[in-house]
């Protein structure tokens, strides 16, 4: 019988954990309660006592049940963690549920986490709505999120539906779902694209996939860099067609709409796989209206939708944030094709076009071709990122350089 972690806090919780478990058992299902409580005096009716997970993060509960309450919330992160991991490793679990409010989903989120993609998580929570943000939530990984609606404080028939549903979701991807990810790694290539460079990114990719090769593409303006950089260092990836780098501009000006991606690059570079770059995006940032540059009147401006804008970067800019690029590759380890397109690294780009900015993509063009290694390839090519033509050579290149690393 397929088994989901039920992770809740049952002195404040007993009554949800209850209903979501017999509803996991009325869909076919079997529900492993662990109780994650930082109140004293508490006896706990979960399968996993509040101890066990103590115990699990290296602490007798007796011993810390006095310390502050952030300090038995990360304990509870900690233990949480571990037994997710000891848990699905020997297949005792096939799924996740977490419900709460903010404690409850911070440690079920750090739980979830620890999952590998493709293990069904859920997490029913009060912080699932308005202006709050999925980072701290999802993470990198394939958590679903669903507002509870009503507080959970005890059961109304708000909240039974929205945990009926919660159950039978979770119970309804471990049982159609939930299957082990197989990962061919000897031929798989993750990639990067977002709107303004997906042709010929998209085109670059087809190309691949007919020579047979499996591809990954991230979506490059947050979190799809560091889920790409990931899998990079735990050795998903065989190699990297790495032709949209727009996520380092976030990183130069320390925030922004694209933000969320440390260290760009760097994971390819240190695992020695082979890279195809191109600095598709590096020439411009997206800004929300109201939050644009003092000087955006002087700079080349469309707008992606009525609030957010692509603003040209400038030409110190551009130049400062290439050569960030250009150190990193320099530290590459294995075999690595830089493609310069001459004609634009987006659309718009053009020549005549709204972001056509000669200097400035010139100036990007200039700190690689001037700073890279002598022995890292450099290809000129004469036409935009987007053009059929360069989306050809990232292939071919791709192609040239997974069959020498194979030779090798």
């Amino acid at each position: 019988m397929n088994t989901i972690a039920v992770l809740a806090s049952s002195d404040t919780k007993e009554a949800e954990i209850g209903f979501v478990s017999s509803q996991i058992t009325a869909n076919g299902g079997r529900a492993l309660t662990i109780d994650i409580s930082t109140s004293r005096a508490h006896e706990s009716l979960s399968h996993i006592r509040r101890e066990e997970v103590a115990e699990a993060a290296g602490f007798r509960w007796a011993e810390i049940e006095d310390r502050p309450k952030d300090f038995l919330l990360d304990v509870m992160a900690k233990g949480a963690v571990e037994l997710f991991q000891e848990l699905h490793s020997s297949n005792r679990i096939q799924g996740a549920l977490g419900l709460g409010g903010l404690q409850n989903t911070t440690i079920a989120a750090r739980a979830m986490q620890a999952l590998p993609i493709g293990v069904p998580k859920l997490i029913v929570s009060t912080v699932a709505c308005g202006t709050r943000t999925f980072d701290g939530i999802v993470g990198t990984k394939d958590i679903t999120v669903m507002p509870s609606i009503t507080d959970l404080a005890g059961l109304n028939p708000i909240s039974e539906q929205v945990l009926a549903n919660a159950a039978a979701a979770v119970t309804g991807m471990v049982h159609a779902g939930g299957r082990q990810i197989i990962v061919p790694k000897r031929s798989t290539v993750g990639t990067t694209l977002m709107g303004a460079t997906n042709d010929g990114v998209a085109r670059a990719v087809a190309e691949l996939e007919t020579a047979g090769l499996s591809v990954m593409s991230f979506h490059a303006t947050g979190v799809g860099g560091q889920i790409l950089e990931e899998l990079v260092a735990d050795g998903t990836l065989a190699a990297t067609m790495d032709l949209t780098l727009h996520e380092i501009v976030y990183e130069y000006f320390g925030g922004g709409f694209g933000a969320g991606t440390e260290n760009r690059l760097s994971a390819a570079a240190e695992a020695g796989i082979p890279m195809v770059v191109a600095p598709g995006g590096l020439d411009f940032i997206c800004q929300w209206r109201g939050e644009l540059f003092p000087d955006a009147a002087d700079r080349k401006v469309i707008w992606h939708n009525a609030q957010l804008a692509h603003v040209k970067l400038t030409e110190l800019e551009a130049r400062a944030i290439a050569r960030l690029v250009v150190e990193r590759l320099n530290q590459a380890r294995g075999p690595v094709t830089v493609l310069l397109p001459t004609q634009g690294l987006r659309t718009y780009a053009r020549p005549g076009e709204a972001l056509h900015d000669p200097v400035v993509d010139a100036a990007i063009l200039e700190e690689f071709r001037t700073g890279l290694a002598p022995r890292i390839r450099v290809r000129t090519v004469d036409a935009n990122l987007v053009d059929p033509g360069f989306a050809h050579v990232a292939a071919s290149e791709m192609l040239r350089l997974i069959e020498l690393e194979g030779a090798a």
